[in-house]
């Protein structure tokens, strides 16, 4: 009885502090790489050349290889050639999917921040889940609108950001870590107001925030045509069904964004077939 007590009074107080950080706003994930911030500012500028991104790249070896491994992917490389240089590999994706990629890789090391056991083992899945939908955002992107695929990847990649920061949050309550599906209430509760802060906080397109704090409003229009939201909104479901482990289905009829793509139920499994080495490719680029 007490410990469900203290599970319940340490939900509460996570709930409080959340309003609290909320309200204050700029919010930051802790112990974010400085390179990604380099690499940022360094890409804000339109005259950067090749050479000084690849200089700044180069200084951190597990972020070159990320590069190299996604330069490398189904998805992006038609050629049959590996790709083995930085320099070549920042030209073959182009500035976006640096930016992609960086992010990528700074999200996925902050997990160092974490101290429990139990956060860490959290960050990881949640960290999976957000590179499979942004694997799954670039493809319908590319294969279904005229939105920029790359942009939809980056929206995929933050759409779970708010629930990372409620992980690090939550570790100065770890009695809530007994109970994944008291946490996991509060991330889904949470997550889309808090990474919306954080996306606006960081300076990102108002499409971005935008996407991240309404893709789970399955049944809303968020206008009259594809957008970004959209496209969060479809990958987002693809991955609850390549994750169910039993057998799931969705009625898309009354999902706005499967109008907009031109997607129906009955395309869901041929797309996935249709996509699936580059989504597990991409998938893989991003997430390890």
């Amino acid at each position: 009885m007490e410990a469900a007590e203290a599970k319940q009074g340490g939900k509460l107080e996570l709930v409080q502090m959340l309003a609290q950080d909320l309200s204050k706003g700029g919010l930051e994930l802790p112990s974010f790489p400085d390179i990604v911030i380099r690499i940022r500012q360094a890409l804000a500028n339109e005259n950067v050349t090749t050479e000084q991104i690849v200089q700044i790249i180069g200084a951190d070896p597990a972020l070159a290889a990320r590069i190299l491994k996604i330069s490398n992917s189904a998805a992006l490389r038609p050629a049959t050639d590996a790709i083995t240089d930085l320099r070549t590999a920042v030209n073959r994706i182009g500035h976006s999917m640096v930016r992609n990629t960086s992010m990528s890789h700074g999200i996925a090391q902050s997990k160092s921040a974490y101290k429990l056991k139990e956060a860490r083992v959290c960050m990881e899945k949640l960290w999976d889940e957000c590179a499979l939908v942004a694997a799954l955002c670039f493809v319908l992107a590319k294969k279904r609108t005229k939105l920029n695929p790359d942009e939809a990847m980056l929206v995929g990649l933050m759409h779970g950001i708010g629930k990372l920061y409620i992980l690090g949050r939550a570790e100065s309550h770890p009695e809530i870590f007994g109970d994944e599906h008291d946490l996991f209430h509060v991330m889904d509760e949470w997550h889309g107001a808090i990474g919306s802060s954080i996306l606006e906080n960081w300076g990102f397109a108002p499409y971005m925030s935008e996407a991240v704090a309404h893709y789970r409003e399955i049944e809303k229009e968020h206008g009259d045509q594809a957008s970004y939201t959209d496209v969060l909104t479809l990958a987002w479901l693809f991955a609850q069904l390549i994750r169910a482990e039993d057998d799931m289905e969705f009625q898309l009829d009354k999902v706005p964004a499967s109008r907009h793509l031109q997607i129906t139920t009955g395309d869901m499994i041929p797309i996935l077939q249709e996509s699936q080495r580059q989504i597990n490719s991409l998938h893989r680029a991003l997430g390890k």
